[in-house]
């Protein structure tokens, strides 16, 4: 007696293929569970293709439609400088503030302003 042998790889699909997937079954020409079978996949893998698609969050959808991997952030350039715990303490500036965290690492920032303060808060926070 043969025993089958399946090889235990994931098949990857591409974001076209699942995009394809996605607008045919919002055509409702054909039932989810008829395009699962006419492409080979499984049925609940096309209804979550079709709420990631709903969501718009997933990165293969925002490939599909041609938008950036990642959304650009903009944020400020924090102007600080990390050093170990057993480093020797620098001369720091007049305008400088220096946080010790638990771990003993310190972070010093320079030129603070209040703005920069209030940066830094809500990234600690």
């Amino acid at each position: 007696m043969t025993a089958l042998k399946h090889p235990d790889v994931r098949r990857v699909f591409s974001p076209e293929f699942k995009w394809q997937i996605v607008r045919e079954s919002k055509e409702r020409t054909l039932s989810v569970s008829e395009l699962a079978r006419k492409y080979d996949v499984n049925t609940n893998q096309v209804f979550r293709w079709m709420r990631e698609a709903e969501a718009g969050q997933a990165l293969w959808v925002r490939r599909a439609k041609g938008e950036p991997d990642a959304p650009v952030a903009a944020s400020a350039f924090l102007p600080v400088s990390v050093r170990p715990a057993n480093a020797a303490a620098p001369v720091l500036p007049k305008a400088a503030i220096t946080v010790s965290f638990r771990s003993g690492h310190q972070l010093m920032l320079h030129e603070a302003t209040p703005a920069l303060l209030a940066q830094l808060v809500a990234a600690l926070s």
